[in-house]
């Protein structure tokens, strides 16, 4: 299991540098949904730039945060310790926003819908990175999209929800966007 991620993070990889476009669920074979976000929030975290302010010291770990209900033991297990932008990272699920301290990129499930602006709002001002696949995410006030386009999922992003949270957007990043939003 372990290994097929590694295979599809790889892929993304790949297709980040090169540019061309990501591989979509046929092409990787039998990999979960949630291991496909769990490969994306991975490679968005190498493609981000935090504020110094947003980590406590230089070995502080990359939190990536899930809030919501789901099946994230998956990402747990593929993403805890991997190395994303010089630091280790580490896998935390919320069940309520007051939890996120710390937190540099969370994955807001569809199941906090209702919740979105509340969550939104009680996130601290700059370094977090919001990842969501409820629709009009990044018209909310999130910063990336997962969007599912026939069989691919591809992504949006809204920079201006990102800039005003301090966080800089890689260009390669911007590149494989379905939509870059202001």
């Amino acid at each position: 299991m372990i290994i097929k991620i590694v295979a599809y993070i790889m892929l993304i990889l790949a297709a980040l540098f090169l540019g061309a476009p990501l591989p979509c669920r046929a092409e990787v074979g039998q990999l979960s949904e949630n291991q496909l976000k769990a490969a994306y929030l991975f490679n968005f975290a190498k493609f981000v730039e935090w504020p110094a302010s947003a980590f406590a010291g230089a070995g502080a770990p990359l939190v990536i945060g899930f809030i919501g209900k789901g099946p994230y033991a998956e990402a747990h297990d593929a993403l805890t310790g991997r190395i994303a932008k010089g630091r280790k990272v580490q896998v935390r699920q919320f069940s309520r926003v007051e939890e996120v301290a710390g937190c540099h990129i969370l994955f807001i499930a569809t199941s906090e819908r209702g919740r979105l602006k509340e969550i939104l709002r009680a996130l601290p001002a700059t370094g977090v990175l919001t990842v969501s696949d409820i629709g009009h995410f990044c018209n909310s006030g999130g910063m990336i999209a997962l969007v599912n386009r026939g069989e691919r999922v591809q992504f949006e992003v809204h920079i201006g929800n990102a800039e005003r949270a301090g966080l800089k957007l890689s260009s390669q990043m911007l590149k494989l966007a379905l939509a870059v939003l202001d």
